[in-house]
């Protein structure tokens, strides 16, 4: 199977486009700010092994973007509630938390349309394993 870089370069940018749309942005260095901080997140939260799975449904330009500075030695991160799902989003991206997502209803927002924007893309299997590794009070934030 050939390698078309244009096709992978396409995938990003439609899954990008995807996260702009449900953030109701047309700043795309906005959504991809975001999208860097959420999909980060949720990648620290899983096992390594679901980990790269998750990844595998990714278009090759977001999975390195995923796996930037990931530590398979500090996974999966504990997180105790809504709160501290929050805060961990905010320090992903220090200027996406200054500029981006100042308040926590905008990081709760951020959350939800790149949640919605992966439904698009993975399989429910994938997002349901996603859905399972999150606390039941940030299972919640998806259903706000």
């Amino acid at each position: 199977m050939p390698f078309i870089f244009e096709d992978c370069k396409r995938e990003a940018a439609a899954l990008l486009q995807n996260v702009a749309t449900e953030l109701e942005t047309k700043d795309l260095n906005k959504a991809g700010r975001i999208f860097r901080a959420v999909l980060q997140s949720i990648r620290d939260r899983l096992p390594v092994h679901d980990a790269i799975h998750f990844a595998a449904q990714l278009p090759v330009f977001w999975k390195g973007i995923y796996f930037d500075q990931y530590d398979p030695d500090k996974v999966p991160v504990k997180i105790e509630d809504a709160g501290d799902w929050i805060n961990y989003i905010r320090s992903k991206n220090a200027f996406a938390a200054n500029n981006d997502f100042q308040q926590d209803e905008e990081i709760m927002a951020a959350f939800r349309a790149v949640f919605q924007a992966l439904q698009r893309t993975m399989t429910n299997e994938q997002l349901q394993l996603v859905r399972e590794s999150l606390n039941e009070d940030i299972q919640e934030l998806l259903a706000a």
